[in-house]
């Protein structure tokens, strides 16, 4: 019997440890985190880089007393390109460029001293691109060039609509982060096989 307490209390003790770490990592992670260009596609025509933010906001005890989690807001900046073929007997590819801002959010919480599950809800995911960033990049060397005010919508509304799909992929693989660790201004984790590497942004919390 005696043994049995003692072991009673040891999983106790350890039960005590593993919530502390728990929640130093949730106090750690919270705030807003600002990662480096990736770039990404919609395996088409559009190709991108994104600079993400990840905001990580503490859930009011009101609403769920002692959780290590909260709400996460993920922000990026995209610029994207495309291409259009110009009007010509020797008409030549036209690289139209755009920027574009996007959003994503859904919960976080932490379930174990180095993982932090998330939840982002698909439905929040929303891309806009202002039609006024559209422009074309390189040299053209023949056929003639559409005139852009008549084209920037339609182009703006192609661009968005491939980013929401190519995003809408990427958000999806966005459920575990492992091996999370908060050094200093750096936060690191892994998701599968890829590291990343996000900096804090404003006062550490």
């Amino acid at each position: 019997m005696k043994g049995f307490i003692t072991s009673l209390c040891l999983f106790a003790a350890l039960g005590l440890v593993s919530c502390d770490e728990n929640a130093r990592l949730a106090k750690s992670i919270q705030g807003s985190w600002s990662g480096t260009p990736e770039n990404f596609t919609d395996n088409s025509v559009v190709t991108a880089t994104i600079l993400e933010t990840i905001d990580f906001a503490d859930m009011p005890d009101a609403v769920a007393p002692g959780s290590n989690g909260g709400e996460v807001v993920i922000a990026g900046m995209i610029s994207a390109s495309t291409q259009v073929v110009a009007s010509g007997d020797m008409a030549e590819p036209l690289t139209l460029t755009a920027t574009a801002k996007s959003t994503v959010s859904g919960t976080w919480t932490v379930i174990d001293d180095d993982e932090v599950a998330l939840a982002l809800d698909p439905t929040t995911l929303s891309v806009e691109v202002d039609p006024k960033t559209v422009v074309i990049e390189g040299n053209v060397l023949s056929g003639t060039v559409p005139q852009m005010d008549s084209i920037r919508p339609s182009v703006a509304s192609s661009i968005s609509s491939s980013m929401q799909r190519a995003l809408s992929t990427r958000y999806a693989s966005f459920r575990h982060l492992d091996d999370v660790k908060v050094k200093g201004p750096l936060l690191k984790f892994e998701i599968g096989k890829i590291d990343y590497v996000f900096t804090r942004q404003g006062a550490a919390q």
